[in-house]
């Protein structure tokens, strides 16, 4: 078994509308980004959980979602582990998508990211 097959095989089934046509980066944050964001969920949430034990995190949703997105934004060495621990379940077509597209793909990484922590905190 090649390391594609390994990777792709350890990604969960996340259910897309596909009668709807989309964007390539469209494709790809759902193909590639949700399964691997969620299937890292613990590790990224347990990551970013350590950043925030002196804080105090807030109750409401709005508010939970801009407080994440503060701390990735102040705290770049956070963020970059987050992408990193994202790109390393990438196979090598993907990764040669990603060095093409970069900015967009970590904007993207970030988004999801922050949603999926916030829900959870």
């Amino acid at each position: 078994m090649n390391r594609t097959t390994q990777i792709l095989a350890l990604r969960p089934n996340i259910i897309t509308d596909d009668t709807r046509v989309s964007l390539d980066f469209e494709d790809f944050q759902n193909i590639t980004l949700r399964p691997i964001i969620k299937f890292e969920n613990e590790i990224i949430l347990a990551i970013v959980k350590n950043q925030l034990i002196d804080l105090k995190v807030p109750s409401n949703e709005k508010d939970k979602q801009l407080f994440v997105q503060q701390i990735l934004q102040k705290n770049q060495v956070l963020k970059q582990q987050i992408i990193g621990i994202t790109i390393g379940f990438f196979t090598m077509e993907e990764i040669n998508f990603y060095i093409k597209n970069q900015t967009e793909i970590n904007k993207r990484i970030s988004q999801l990211v922050i949603k999926r922590v916030s829900d959870q905190l």
